[in-house]
């Protein structure tokens, strides 16, 4: 039911939506989230002093009523089992679950209807979409309750780095508020600052800092490329803001040199999440800020190999979802693959090395070399001209680069630029383009991913 008025209120003009949300925002968090919010948090107090052995447990535990679930309520999932002669019981463990096949996106479009469980009315669900970073967006179901354990996730995330109830929050959203005449907007009652990226010129820029030094947060949470485009404002203008405790980002890629740059500016640690809107897996970063912890109270993360690589595909299986079930879902997105090994911290979860982004996330050249995103995004931090940049491959033997320049840009940016590209791509068959734009387009969930792909598998293969 609350997906569903939630559903209904965002249809409501733009005066209303913001009056209902400053009232929203006066009540307290387990009024706003509901039941399943508290449940959750007291599971998480719990589960911060159990050993691996027992947060498997408790996996294995949560999962086997909901394949039992699938199988009595969700066509797609009673066909897969009848096909491989299986009953619900015979996945008895995490392991187990190797025997159900990967669910990719493609199979969710095309057995859209077939995945919905029916024992969940329209009211008791409320309807999501994934970003599109990579592709189409996704469209899928959640349940009353998928939300309210997200929620619970952020805030835990929070409370892992020392969050008191007194502490400003500043979030960094690419699309615009509720109301598109504003995009700086401060919630007392939840002590939030809301801040949109939307077309975020020269004078915005210094808006939003003379924001953040009137309400000072403890915590600044946003993209990480949001936040890059303010620290290097910051840097030209010379301008600083009061430093937070910690910088938190999530949805996109965290480079190494986006982190760098990120942490000088703002004189603050950057703590990363990882995890998607369809909520399959999910990790985060404690203070130590080195591996992910897997947050397996939510989810089951599966690391498949990709070769002989150290990297690994990214599939998980939702706990919590019981609308549209995503078993084994690929999620598109590629990890490095090994166990960290005990943290600082001394939480069990295990941990990931870290998230390197979607399958995507690469270029071929036409010598048949794969030259990963991370390589390239270094091209574009020792030229000062540039605000924010994309790299598309249209083809296998074409790379347009998207250039948003601070003011304009040189002949000699220009030229470094091609240089740098040529020289880290090693391909002399790769036409290179640099194309100069007022912005960068987005996708329909506010992204601008730093690499695009247009290549289809045939041409990747």
């Amino acid at each position: 039911m609350r997906g569903f008025l939630r559903d209904l209120f965002r249809k409501a003009p733009a005066p209303v939506l913001e009056w209902g949300q400053l009232a929203y925002h006066l009540l307290p968090r387990t009024w706003r989230y509901g039941k399943a919010f508290k449940d959750a948090l007291a599971l998480f107090a719990q589960s911060e002093s159990w050993d691996q052995e027992t947060l498997v447990t408790y996996q294995e535990r949560l999962l086997e009523p909901l394949l039992a679930h699938c199988y009595e309520n969700v066509p797609y999932y009673r066909e897969v089992f009848q096909e491989r002669d299986l009953k619900p019981r015979d996945i008895q463990s995490i392991a187990d679950l190797s025997k159900l096949p990967v669910l990719t996106k493609e199979i969710v479009r095309k057995r859209y209807r077939d995945l919905i469980a029916a024992n969940v009315s329209a009211v008791g669900r409320e309807s999501a979409r994934t970003s599109g970073s990579s592709g189409s967006p996704l469209e899928f179901f959640m349940d009353g309750t998928t939300r309210s354990v997200e929620r619970a996730l952020a805030l835990r995330r929070l409370l892992w780095l020392d969050y008191r109830p007194t502490d400003v929050l500043a979030y960094f959203k690419v699309l615009p508020l509720s109301n598109p005449d504003r995009f700086i907007r401060y919630f007392p009652g939840a002590r939030e600052l809301r801040i949109s990226f939307h077309n975020s010129d020269d004078e915005r820029l210094a808006q939003m800092v003379e924001a953040l030094n009137r309400f000072r947060p403890a915590f600044m949470d946003g993209w990480p490329s949001c936040m890059l485009v303010l620290a290097r404002w910051l840097e030209r203008t010379g301008k600083s803001i009061p430093a937070p405790r910690y910088i938190a980002t999530s949805s996109e890629n965290l480079f190494p040199e986006t982190r760098r740059t990120i942490e000088n500016v703002f004189k603050a640690p950057v703590i990363d999440f990882y995890g998607q809107e369809e909520s399959v897996a999910a990790a985060m970063q404690c203070r130590f800020a080195a591996g992910y912890h897997v947050q397996m109270e939510v989810a089951v993360l599966e690391l498949l190999p990709v070769q002989e690589s150290e990297v690994a595909q990214v599939v998980g299986t939702c706990l919590h979802n019981r609308a549209m079930p995503l078993i084994r879902y690929r999620t598109g997105d590629l990890a490095i693959k090994g166990d960290q090994g005990p943290c600082a911290c001394g939480r069990k979860h295990w941990t990931v090395a870290g998230f390197i982004g979607r399958e995507a996330d690469v270029v071929w050249t036409p010598e048949n070399q794969m030259v990963s995103s991370l390589v390239l995004h270094y091209v574009f931090y020792d030229f000062d001209e540039i605000k924010e940049a994309q790299i598309i491959q249209e083809d296998l033997s074409t790379l347009r680069i998207l250039v948003v320049p601070w003011e304009k840009l040189s002949d000699e940016t220009r030229k470094g630029m091609l240089k740098e590209t040529r020289s880290r791509l090693q391909s002399p068959g790769m036409t290179l383009i640099v194309q100069a734009v007022d912005e960068i387009p987005a996708t329909p969930g506010g992204k601008r991913p730093f690499m695009v792909s247009r290549l289809s598998s045939k041409d990747r293969l």
